[in-house]
């Protein structure tokens, strides 16, 4: 018999031994403190039915949580509960026996070749924090990464023979990402300048803030979104642009997509499908917009 407290406090601690990301630690641990409210009770784990998830789920809605906010939740219990029954804590997963709600999933936002190369032509590099951020959005663009994988990179780990590094994904999944021949350049002219930057010498972070701290996720989020103010009308600004970007770029240009999959360290190929709906709206798009009898309304043709 396991009590759900103690359940939980097992389970965060169990999360961030086996390489979950810092916010996925968070967001799981919160999942589960909100479950412990709910029940009003510290009950056995066992004890807990689909029941009690589907109301668990009802309450989630009724306090306006998002659809996609009551999936991340339903997804931590689940986690929760498998973790559980490996411990036979409890036999079965209740949070399985409960259908998964299903979101209306936008497109990802996506630059243009030119935007990215206009908002690269932007940054100021005649100083070492300009450089660091354009080595940073040359790596983004160049490999794909997300940015919790650039940020986590340190001094040593480029490949420059290969032009390659290796990068730990999502649940700790290790990949080689590859780099073109620019991002190489910037990396190279930021690394010489790194050292004006330095807070503490004995920093191995490759890329740094411009106080010389390691720099950080939301750090990075407000620059890169400061830069594409004015180039881009897309919704979603985020670093996480430049990986949209990557993935779109290569299969517009006809890159298989299992090797963008592969690439991104996507878990399976539907994961990576989004980004053919993109390149085929974008060549709706420029269909519409250059074929002169593309938006023919034959009903209004004259008759013969």
């Amino acid at each position: 018999m396991m009590d759900i407290t103690s359940a939980r406090m097992q389970f965060v601690a169990w999360l961030a031994a086996n390489g979950y990301r810092p916010h996925t630690q968070r967001r799981y641990a919160d999942a589960m403190s909100e479950l412990v409210t709910y029940l009003k009770q510290n009950c056995n784990v066992s004890d807990i039915e689909p029941a009690h998830i589907r109301g668990f789920l009802a309450y989630l809605h009724d306090k306006q949580n998002s659809k996609r906010t009551i999936v991340t939740k339903l997804s931590a219990l689940r986690t929760f509960f498998r973790y559980c029954q490996q411990r036979r804590w409890c036999e079965r997963n209740p949070a399985s026996a409960v259908a998964m709600p299903k979101l209306d999933r936008p497109l990802p936002s996506v630059l243009r070749e030119d935007e990215v190369s206009i908002a690269l032509e932007r940054i100021d590099r005649s100083t070492p924090w300009g450089l660091c951020l354009a080595a940073l959005v040359e790596v983004l663009y160049s490999s794909g990464m997300r940015i919790s994988e650039a940020l986590a990179l340190r001094c040593g780990d480029i490949d420059r023979s290969s032009m390659s590094v290796r990068v730990i994904g999502k649940g700790g999944v290790e990949r080689v990402v590859l780099l073109g021949r620019r991002a190489i350049e910037s990396l190279d002219r930021y690394v010489e300048r790194r050292h004006e930057l330095l807070a503490d010498p004995r920093e191995g972070a490759l890329f740094l803030s411009p106080r010389g701290k390691p720099l950080r996720a939301s750090q990075a989020w407000r620059a890169i979104r400061a830069l594409l103010c004015g180039v881009t009308d897309a919704p979603r600004r985020s670093p996480h642009i430049f990986r949209h970007s990557f993935a779109t770029h290569l299969l517009d240009r006809g890159a298989e997509l299992q090797a963008v999959s592969q690439l991104l360290g996507h878990a399976s190929l539907r994961s990576t499908q989004v980004y053919t709906h993109v390149s085929i709206e974008r060549l709706r798009a420029a269909y519409e917009q250059a074929h002169p009898r593309a938006n023919v309304d034959y009903n209004q043709q004259p008759k013969q």
